[in-house]
């Protein structure tokens, strides 16, 4: 039967199994370098202050290390969030519409990342965000709060 595939005008009609895609305006955020400049300059300092205490009180090279190791991860652990969060607004800004319109979800992956780094904190939102990102493809979609 041919005209299994027609309507009743004798268009063709397609059948599918994928959802629309939901309206996702394009939230270009501005991305604020000089935060993140003043981030690196303060871990720089610090890293510096303690190798030069280091250094030259104990006059060994290993201590000087080991401070500015730990000055790191404490560091790390006190900015995560905002760093996290500040990549996402940098890669909201600079990528380009193709790549940051191929979401099926509503909110946007990049959003939703965001949401639930503030909702469940740095380890917990991230890990969701990054289960969201894998689900990100047809026929996935729809609203899908964090």
């Amino acid at each position: 039967m041919e005209n299994d595939f027609l309507d009743f005008r004798g268009a063709e009609v397609t059948y599918s199994d994928l959802r629309p895609k939901p309206y996702n305006p394009l939230n270009r955020p501005p991305v604020r370098y000089g935060r993140a400049a003043l981030c690196v300059l303060l871990w720089l300092a610090g890293c510096g202050l303690f190798g030069f205490v280091f250094r030259f009180a104990l006059s060994a090279v290993w201590p000087a290390a080991a401070a500015a190791a730990v000055w790191s991860v404490l560091f790390f652990l006190v900015i995560k969030k905002r760093a996290a969060i500040w990549l996402i607004h940098l890669y909201q800004n600079k990528a380009k519409d193709e790549t940051r319109l191929k979401c099926v979800f509503e909110p946007s992956c990049s959003e939703y990342m965001i949401a639930a780094i503030e909702k469940y904190g740095f380890f917990r939102g991230t890990a969701k965000g990054i289960k969201r990102l894998k689900r990100c493809h047809p026929p996935n979609g729809g609203f899908d709060p964090p």
